[in-house]
């Protein structure tokens, strides 16, 4: 069940032992890709870094304090990209925390039409999703473009959040599916990888699909 204002979320991390470990973002993603193909349950999966890591908080431990029982087991929620490849078969991708969809030929934030899906806050230094919790059951997605002087005062203002509201991107929180049709091909970075590209696709919020310890 995601989690719902004023109720505890996470439990003591000694209940349960984690079946592997992941320092990044793109490795969760990996391993829940796995089990999303073969349609197993997720085991447990201990989480070391990443942007995810520190919309939690980036707590200090190591693979040894959490193999002793320290940390906390935290339900997450993904998502998955959907989209036709160039030869038109359909593609599903996990991300765990972020997923960019860019027009720029040189995959710039806002430099022509792009589309943000935030299940983090962080991108980098960036705090893209200031409002986004990993088990709220939605993803936080910005759409919009904006010119040169927009676009390096948002640059500047995102590493605080203070970038939105802003007039000139659409903010949307989907707590299913959101189909997306631009006019040039989007080029598709999720958790930091490179996986993709299309006119067309769909964001889909899949609610407590994980759990983690951190």
């Amino acid at each position: 069940m995601t989690i719902r204002k004023g109720e505890t979320w996470g439990q003591p991390g000694g209940i349960e032992r984690p079946s592997e470990f992941v320092s990044t973002d793109s490795e969760l993603a990996a391993v829940l890709q796995g089990c999303r193909n073969s349609q197993t349950v997720a085991p447990l999966i201990g989480l070391l870094g990443g942007s995810l890591h520190r919309t939690l908080g980036a707590p200090q431990r190591d693979e040894a304090a959490l193999r002793s029982g320290q940390g906390y087991i935290y339900p997450i929620d993904v998502g998955v990209l959907g989209f036709s490849d160039a030869q038109g078969a359909n593609q599903e991708v996990v991300f765990v925390a972020h997923l960019l969809a860019l027009t720029d030929p040189r995959s710039r934030l806002w430099k022509g039409r792009t589309v943000i899906a935030m299940n983090a806050a962080f991108l980098d230094d960036l705090n893209l999703a200031p409002k986004s919790h990993p088990n709220d059951g939605r993803l936080d997605v910005t759409d919009g473009q904006l010119n040169r002087s927009q676009r390096k005062q948002a640059l500047r203002r995102a590493v605080s959040g203070s970038h939105l509201p802003h007039p000139a991107l659409i903010e949307q929180r989907v707590s299913t599916r959101l189909e997306i049709r631009g006019e040039t091909a989007f080029r598709f970075v999720a958790d930091g990888r490179p996986c993709g590209a299309a006119q067309q696709f769909s964001i889909t919020c899949i609610p407590d699909a994980a759990r983690i310890l951190l």
